[in-house]
């Protein structure tokens, strides 16, 4: 019998919000929502980074993005269910997940 640990986990997306109407609380609560759907748990932190330059664009145009980090505790599989689930999402150009980031503490 195996039994899946629960591990610490920091999520940041870079969404870019070019034409979108969606308030970015609302969408804060989307991304925390889904996250806490796919761990089974909730988010232990949302931290808003505000719009900020970037220094490496990924896309034509894109010279600034938001940024939202979520601190959350899931299974080993967790980091790869959920760049999956927002691998089509045109909002996020990058998510970037970290494991070992203490649940609730901000960096």
């Amino acid at each position: 019998m195996s039994v899946e640990k629960t591990r610490n986990y920091r999520a940041t997306f870079v969404l870019d919000t070019r034409g979108v109407e969606t308030p970015l609380e609302e969408l804060a609560e989307n991304y925390r929502g889904l996250i806490a759907g796919l761990t089974g748990g909730e988010v232990t932190l949302l931290e808003d980074q505000e719009n900020r330059a970037l220094a490496r664009p990924a896309r034509t145009g894109l010279d600034s993005a938001w940024i939202l980090a979520f601190d959350f505790a899931g299974s080993p599989s967790a980091p790869a269910q959920l760049q999956e689930k927002v691998r089509l999402d045109r909002k996020v150009n990058r998510v970037m997940v970290e494991q070992g980031v203490t649940a609730g503490a901000s960096a």
